[in-house]
């Protein structure tokens, strides 16, 4: 009985190891305004003005220059910006089968986007690793829940 309980701690003492919290301060952050923006059926229009909000705080348009005078997108912070793209793609998802109601998914979808909009100005090495290291979208939903913003 001991030894299963010793082994019970050892696990639990293992398992909390990995489960660190990010924590950032509350810096003053300007949401940009979104005037229009394309509609996702799916996703509702609270959420697409949101991740319209998103897309224009983590990318950016750069000129070329000479001689194609060609724009392209850069995209900043990339571990972070794509697992927003992953976990938009499980939402429609789960909106499709109706796994999850509109409310639940705008509820949760916000609160991440607003949390990267928040810490897009801060050291955010150790989340991008750990988002790095994320396989699906749990684990990518179970870092941003980790996020503490004070």
């Amino acid at each position: 009985m001991k030894l299963c309980f010793c082994i019970c701690c050892f696990l639990i003492a293992v398992s909390s190891k990995g489960q660190e919290t990010f924590q950032f301060k509350q810096i003053a952050c300007d949401f940009p305004e979104i005037k229009e923006c394309t509609y996702d059926k799916l996703l509702g229009e609270k959420l697409s003005i949101k991740l319209e909000q998103f897309n224009r705080v983590y990318t950016k348009e750069v000129n070329c220059g000479p001689p194609n005078y060609i724009s392209s997108i850069e995209i900043q912070k990339p571990d972070l910006y794509y697992s927003i793209q992953k976990l938009t793609k499980h939402y429609r998802k789960c909106k499709k089968k109706d796994i999850l109601s509109q409310e639940k998914i705008e509820k949760e979808m916000v609160e991440i986007i607003d949390k990267s909009i928040l810490i897009f100005n801060q050291q955010t090495d150790s989340v991008e690793q750990e988002l790095r290291q994320a396989n699906n979208s749990e684990d990518i939903i179970g870092v941003f829940e980790r996020i503490i913003i004070e």
